[in-house]
């Protein structure tokens, strides 16, 4: 129960984040669990079979033609002028490197500017290859708001010990509450 809540908090962290963000339009999450979706955001369901065929469904849905910015879910630090910065620097594609060389977030001008990795331990490199082998133009961004994931319990500790002010932080307050003293 405590993962989960903390699971949708970091989603409306980014729904927010995307809510604000100048550069987009319309949100689509992809899940195979519609109930946990904020409100304004489209839902489109996804079978449970990996980040990259979710991925890849949501490039290929109609709503990503003219250009698509891909947020991890789990990425509760992302900010709008983050999103915005990533989205400008997409020549046609930029992308956030996840401190453990995955890839955290993804903008491409259009939707089939470039076929992405994700879901694997090296996957902004090899995203990276890949445009280079297309002869498509990416760039990494560095944007720590993005490249902070939450994947071991070591990144919920340093959530909760560094970040004020987020959905998902007010879920760890209530998970993780101060001892003794301690924060």
């Amino acid at each position: 129960d405590e993962r989960a809540q903390l699971v949708e908090a970091m989603l409306a962290d980014v729904v927010a984040a995307c809510a604000e963000a100048r550069s987009v339009d319309e949100i689509l999450v992809v899940t195979t669990e519609p109930g946990v979706v904020p409100a304004g955001a489209d839902v489109l369901e996804d079978d449970g079979s990996g980040h990259a065929a979710a991925i890849a469904r949501a490039l290929g849905d109609p709503r990503a033609r003219s250009g698509a910015l891909v947020v991890m879910a789990d990425c509760p630090l992302a900010t709008a002028e983050a999103l915005d910065t990533l989205s400008s620097a997409a020549r046609p594609v930029a992308l956030v490197a996840a401190a453990d060389g995955g890839m955290n977030a993804l903008a491409l001008r259009t939707a089939d500017a470039l076929e992405p990795v994700f879901g694997v331990r090296d996957a902004s490199r090899e995203t990276l290859e890949r445009a280079q082998a297309a002869g498509v133009e990416a760039v990494v961004v560095e944007e720590p708001g993005l490249a902070f994931d939450v994947d071991r319990p070591a990144d919920v500790w340093k959530l909760r010990e560094h970040d004020v002010g987020t959905r998902a932080h007010d879920a760890l307050e209530e998970i993780l509450p101060p001892k003794d003293g301690l924060h």
